[in-house]
């Protein structure tokens, strides 16, 4: 990327920038997992060497945190496609079923917003059509954020409500 002539083509300069970065942030967070596991070592040896039960506490403490933390690491390996990194569009809409459809896609529109929100992620909604009596008819929604798409491409096809009564 010093080179004066990679900054030639624009296009091809920004995809590889911007993958260099993806690349920065996995190593940087692969690092820091191989730093704590490092660490839970060394307290293990050390609860050990001085049979010391809150240090054998804590670095098992430690390690059901690190757990978590090495699982979400392993998910965003494995969004890797080169779509993955892309925002996502997201439709919702009513199917047959009139007032109650138009509930059950409000739900669902409150419960990918709620997730996208909570994953950092900003939400715009680019349609909204109300339902006759409540509700949603249907919407549009674009999710942008670190790995969007990757996260909800396979969020697709028919989600239905059973009520039982």
């Amino acid at each position: 990327m010093g080179a004066p002539e990679f900054w030639n083509d624009a296009d091809k300069a920004k995809s590889i920038s911007s993958k260099a970065a993806g690349l920065k942030k996995k190593l940087e967070a692969f690092l820091k997992l191989e730093s704590r596991v490092s660490d839970i070592d060394e307290g293990v040896a050390l609860a050990k060497e001085y049979d010391d039960a809150d240090l054998a506490r804590e670095a098992l403490d430690n390690a059901a945190g690190l757990e978590a933390d090495i699982r979400a690491y392993e998910l965003l390996t494995l969004l890797d496609q080169p779509s993955d990194i892309s925002p996502c569009f997201l439709v919702i809409s009513a199917g047959a079923g009139g007032t109650e459809a138009c509930d059950w896609a409000q739900m669902l529109h409150r419960m990918y917003t709620r997730w996208a929100e909570q994953k950092g992620y900003t939400v715009e909604t680019l349609d909204w059509q109300d339902g006759d009596e409540a509700g949603l008819r249907t919407a549009t929604l674009k999710i942008t954020g670190d790995h969007a798409y990757g996260f909800l491409k396979n969020e697709r096809g028919v989600h239905r409500l059973v009520r039982i009564s």
